[in-house]
């Protein structure tokens, strides 16, 4: 998909197409919800993922008709450990849309974008104790190669 052509059909009718606008962004709400529950409200996830934007972040969507059924948020970077690379922030599936393929399909495009966009890796995080998560990353191909930490931060009082 990339740059070339604007969508994908899946064999089973689902389009995986690029999100563009506060109309479409608002679709991917119930979905994106899901995996972020933190967003209070669907003006909240449009004010965020547009400002994410103007820093490269994207959505990728799986369309079937005009509900999106699972989304991959993500970002073209570069940095001095994995050179220039794609980075999934986000990859979910709605709950009645689970084990029909969408997720590996969403990362087989976001592979082909990243090889369209000269990317050396795609890379993604997800919490040491997701196990399934974990285990579908690994049969998709995945490797569970970096470790990493993470401090919360407070101001002082």
């Amino acid at each position: 998909m990339a740059e070339q052509s604007d969508a994908v059909t899946l064999s089973n009718g689902i389009v995986l197409r690029p999100v563009h606008g506060p109309d479409k962004l608002a679709a991917c709400f119930p979905v994106i919800s899901l995996l972020r529950p933190r967003l209070k409200n669907v003006q909240e996830w449009i004010d965020r993922a547009s400002e994410m934007a103007t820093e490269g972040y994207r959505v990728l969507a799986a369309w079937q008709g005009d509900r999106v059924v699972a989304l991959a948020g993500y970002r073209v970077t570069e940095n001095l450990i994995h050179d220039r690379f794609l980075y999934v922030d986000d990859l979910v599936t709605a709950e009645d849309a689970r084990g029909k393929g969408l997720g590996a399909a969403l990362l087989k495009e976001l592979s082909t974008i990243g090889v369209d966009e000269y990317c050396g890796r795609l890379v993604l995080d997800t919490a040491a104790t997701n196990e399934n998560a974990r285990r579908f990353y690994k049969r998709e191909g995945l490797n569970d190669a970096v470790i990493g930490f993470v401090k919360q931060l407070e101001r002082a009082a």
